[in-house]
């Protein structure tokens, strides 16, 4: 059963019209053709009306953006060659030869981009950047694109000084990921607009000062829409296409007692595990879900998909989050305001926060039933100190991949990618990292998690083509031992 035939929850939009583009066809710029003959507005955004003809979006009318606002220029990036590479003595050479995830996956196999700055974020190493291009077809900044990131404290500052209550941004960390993705045909996932956590203070503050009080909420909200449409302008702009998905909002959902409000019907989050406050609704409520993506709507391209982002949806107790989860997205679809959901897959190694892989497949059973595209995101599955801890990751990597793909061999089509939150063990980049649950080692050479996931591919493809693969092509062996480890700077996904 395919996605597409899936019965849709959403409400139905209704239909304007308006006439078809003349000769000049302003949504070209975003690599959007114009339509030919459709006249019914499918979706109306600040730029301008959007129809769609053979199932594809096309631009309306004329363009609704006032002349005046000019979008931002991007920044030069820097020259890669000229920068430090600390994966420079690598040889990376079986990496980027033979077996591609990306060219064997049904869907986008996507991988994290770790680091804190841009000194140290992934597209600053070359050697990274080439076995990215190699094996990968999706990226995502673990950091990088965050509102802690992006919003610039002195810019805004100066835009209150000048009276305008507007989020002033900075991109220039990100730049080097987004040419490089540009050149290289490779999407990235923009991660994320709204998160409780690495939002800097100062935007919910009264001028843009931590040493006053709050702001109102209508003024968070207008800070808010400021911050979305920069984003977006900037994006739409110099980037079409490239950041075709985006992380609206992230982890609004919890279930475990007392860290949750459950009279909106979907246990709104009220603080993290950590005890942390969720800022967002202590301020404004659990209305901001809902509002942050009314203006992702307005200011993204159709062609840019929605994505609501959430950690352990495949719980169950004590609450059922799977089914909050279904909840607020039917919410969320009723205003056509929501496109995929984003499925977090951090996976104990010992199970403790999922009890088989078959309570994993059914969490995804039960969001396609519901009508759900999948987008599985920051795919890690997390290690101890046991002797054999390579072995156990391997299996635990081998057994919910399979998951996935069975998923897929039964004809669906909603899982649309698949992203490992990180690229190599012991990120070069740190002087005393300890992560070892990635598919390529210190030295970026392939782990036995690697070709656990290609074994699964590879098998898949011959089944498609009616071939059988022998059982000595489809082993995996795996050595135990401990690799070498450093102190870890990564603190889930905060710091990676």
């Amino acid at each position: 059963m395919k996605f597409n035939q899936l019965l849709l929850l959403s409400s139905s939009l209704a239909l304007s019209f308006a006439k078809p583009s003349g000769e000049s066809c302003w949504s070209e710029k975003f690599n959007i053709p114009c339509c030919k003959s459709t006249t019914s507005v499918e979706r109306s955004t600040y730029n301008g009306d959007f129809g769609k003809e053979n199932g594809q979006w096309c631009g309306l009318g004329e363009s609704k953006r006032p002349i005046e606002d000019v979008p931002p220029e991007a920044p030069i990036p820097r020259d890669i060659d000229s920068l430090r590479d600390p994966a420079a003595e690598c040889d990376i050479s079986d990496s980027i030869t033979g077996d591609s995830l990306a060219k064997e996956a049904p869907f986008r196999f996507g991988v994290g981009l770790n680091g804190i700055d841009i000194n140290n974020y992934t597209p600053s190493s070359k050697k990274m950047m080439e076995l990215i291009k190699y094996q990968f077809n999706s990226m995502t900044y673990s950091n990088g694109m965050k509102s802690l990131k992006i919003m610039d404290e002195e810019g805004s500052r100066k835009n209150i000084a000048e009276g305008r209550e507007e989020v002033a941004v900075d991109f220039s960390g990100i730049i080097d990921g987004l040419e490089f993705a540009k050149k290289n045909g490779i999407h990235i996932r923009g991660h994320v607009l709204v998160w409780h956590k690495q939002t800097p203070d100062w935007f919910f503050r009264k001028d843009f000062d931590t040493e006053k009080e709050y702001a109102d909420v209508e003024t968070i909200f207008v800070r808010l829409e400021s911050y979305m449409k920069a984003y977006f302008d900037f994006l739409n702009f110099n980037y079409p296409g490239v950041v075709d998905v985006f992380d609206v909002v992230n982890e609004a959902i919890e279930v475990r007692e007392g860290k949750f409000d459950n009279s909106t019907g979907w246990y709104t989050r009220t603080e993290s595990l950590e005890g942390d406050d969720n800022i967002w609704n202590t301020l404004v409520g659990p209305s901001y879900v809902v509002r942050a993506f009314r203006i992702a709507r307005k200011y993204a391209l159709p062609t840019t998909k929605l994505v609501y982002n959430d950690v352990d949806t495949f719980m169950t107790k004590p609450h059922d989050k799977t089914q909050a989860v279904i909840d607020l997205m039917n919410i969320l679809r009723a205003e056509d305001l929501v496109d995929a959901l984003g499925m977090e897959s951090y996976i104990d190694q010992d199970l403790v926060n999922v009890d088989a892989p078959e309570d994993y497949a059914r969490a995804i059973e039960r969001f396609t039933e519901a009508g759900l595209e999948i987008q599985i995101t920051e795919f890690t599955i997390y290690n101890d100190d046991r002797e054999d801890w390579l072995e156990t990751q391997t299996k635990r990597y081998r057994d919910f991949f399979q998951v996935v793909i069975d998923h897929v061999k039964k004809g669906y089509d909603n899982i649309s990618s698949f992203t490992v939150f990180g690229l190599q063990d012991g990120y070069r980049f740190y002087d005393n990292d300890t992560q070892k649950t990635r598919l390529f080692d210190h030295d970026l050479q392939k782990k036995p998690n690697y070709y656990a996931i290609m074994e699964i591919l590879k098998q898949y493809n011959a089944e498609l083509a009616g071939e059988e693969v022998s059982d000595d092509d489809n082993v995996v062996e795996v050595e135990s031992g401990v690799v070498e480890e450093e102190e870890n700077s990564d603190s889930e996904e905060e710091t990676q």
